[in-house]
């Protein structure tokens, strides 16, 4: 049974963590590209694939429980489920807001690369008709924006390296089998 339980939880980990992970990362790239539905979607993958983790987790516990090599009391279990439950605050407390943010303030239309006003004298019309002045509103939006990608990079990053920090873990048992 332990080997059921253990093939089970590793089957479970690939088919949750690699889109957990990739919806991490792509999301950042859906900002950037100014793609609100992509953003969306990675959104809620992240959310979906987030709460699949906990399947995993249950079936990691199934497995411990049936080990006769590890506990709940071996250091790289600890540490490994520590990691899981690390790796899931950041994405549903950081990554997931954050994402869920940034496609609301494409939704309202940011532009890709807003400048800033310039100043022309009066009665000048020799700029050209093509070229774009954002409003203050926009610049102040893109702003928010372009935090918004510094945070869901950061926090896509931290979920990615969490989740190859616990398959270390895993694979290679330190600190005792």
């Amino acid at each position: 049974m332990y080997k059921f339980a253990v093939t089970l939880h590793v089957l479970a980990a690939v088919l949750v963590i690699g889109p957990l992970v990739l919806a991490a990362l792509s999301g950042a790239r859906a900002v950037r590209r100014h793609d609100p539905a992509g953003t969306r979607a990675a959104a809620t993958m992240l959310s979906r694939a987030n709460i699949g983790t906990v399947v995993v987790a249950l079936l990691g516990f199934w497995a411990v429980s049936g080990s006769d090599r590890a506990s709940f009391r071996t250091p790289w279990v600890v540490i490994s489920i520590t990691l899981w439950i690390v790796m899931g605050a950041v994405a549903s407390a950081l990554a997931t807001p954050a994402l869920r943010k940034a496609a609301k303030i494409l939704d309202e239309g940011v532009p890709a690369r807003p400048q800033a006003q310039a100043s022309q004298p009066e009665g000048d019309e020799s700029a050209s008709p093509a070229q774009y002045s954002a409003t203050a509103t926009e610049l102040a939006a893109k702003e928010r924006l372009d935090h918004l990608i510094g945070r869901i990079a950061s926090s896509g990053a931290l979920v990615t390296l969490t989740a190859v920090a616990i398959v270390v873990f895993m694979v290679v048992k330190p600190f005792g089998d």
